[in-house]
């Protein structure tokens, strides 16, 4: 046992020296490579349906920083969706999206672009995410509460999810958390830190920020 370790020991110090000598942008590629691989390889990647796709076009995803998919339910993929920012925080840690139920759906629209940290979770009822979002890090999606609220009976699952749907063309902040039956329309910006409470409906174009969140102003529709 006392051999063993010292080899251990020998192998983890020939890794350090050879990690202290590359050059770091290549390091760094490879070693963030390795984890989108590992991770993805440890899904539950059964689940993962590819829509939308146009004829003779490859059925892939862009899977750009560490993500994780798992759950009995369904996750469906637009082609150009996209999870990861490598330039951005968070782009070694592992995003979450999770369908956990067979009833479950997590659906994501033409390309839009999830950064990185991101929490997706459908437990029964459904998350709808349109085309062209930009979300940023830390995100946290979910249908449910996770439990039930009751106290005797919160060691149990939540018993009335409810779906989740944000339109086309929404602009999501860092660190956001958007809870169960929330509506976001086409077109919404939704500012760093807000936390959008359940059945909160935001019609199109709004800003929306605050804890808990409301709408504080109108997206201009045109530049002009």
């Amino acid at each position: 046992m006392e051999m063993f370790g010292f080899m251990i020991q020998k192998r983890f110090e020939l890794c350090r020296k050879a990690v202290s000598s590359s050059e770091p942008s290549v390091l760094e590629g490879l070693v963030r490579g390795l984890l989108i691989h590992y991770f993805f390889h440890v899904s539950d990647k059964g689940r993962l349906e590819i829509f939308d796709v146009e004829p003779g076009a490859a059925r892939t995803i862009n899977v750009l920083t560490p993500t994780v998919f798992r759950g009995a339910g369904r996750i469906r993929l637009a082609p150009r969706t996209v999870f990861g920012v490598p330039r951005s925080p968070g782009n070694h840690s592992c995003s979450y999206v999770e369908s956990r139920t067979p009833d479950s759906l997590i659906e994501i629209g033409d390309g839009t672009v999830i950064n990185n940290s991101a929490f997706i979770l459908s437990e029964g009822a459904s998350i709808r995410i349109g085309r062209r979002g930009l979300f940023g890090p830390e995100l946290q999606i979910m249908d449910s509460n996770s439990h039930q609220l009751v106290l005797e009976r919160r060691s149990l699952p939540d018993d009335d999810p409810r779906p989740v749907v944000i339109g086309d063309d929404v602009f999501i902040g860092a660190r956001v958390t958007i809870l169960k039956g929330a509506t976001i329309g086409d077109g919404c910006i939704i500012s760093a830190g807000c936390v959008v409470p359940p059945s909160f409906v935001a019609p199109p174009l709004s800003v929306i920020a605050g804890n808990p969140a409301r709408v504080i102003g109108k997206v201009p529709e045109s530049s002009s």
